[in-house]
């Protein structure tokens, strides 16, 4: 059995980066922001490296297609982030079984 490497070599990168977003949004440590991110993605059943590249999307105010990822950044975060829900962002997130 082999271990299983990132899915990019920017997959750390962006872990880095959505440290940053959560640091920015709450303050606190980067600890903390780190085991927020494990935590949120562990809840919601995706990806870290996912998570945080959809956490950093939205936070840029880019569109994105709706998936769990973008589900579980706008229940964590969204208030955060001045989105109140996906379900209020109909432009900005897009559900890909209906495009």
């Amino acid at each position: 059995m082999t271990d299983r490497l990132p899915e990019s070599p920017a997959s750390r990168t962006h872990v880095d980066i959505a440290t940053g977003v959560l640091i920015g949004i709450h303050g606190g440590s980067v600890a903390d922001a780190i085991d927020e991110l494990f935590t949120t993605a562990r809840n919601h059943r995706v990806s870290l490296f996912e998570l945080s590249r959809t956490l950093i999307t939205v936070a840029e105010g880019r569109d994105i297609e709706r998936s769990s990822a973008t589900d579980a950044v706008y229940e964590v975060w969204g208030s955060a982030l001045g989105r109140r829900g996906a379900e209020t962002t109909f432009g900005m997130v897009t559900d890909s079984a209906a495009v």
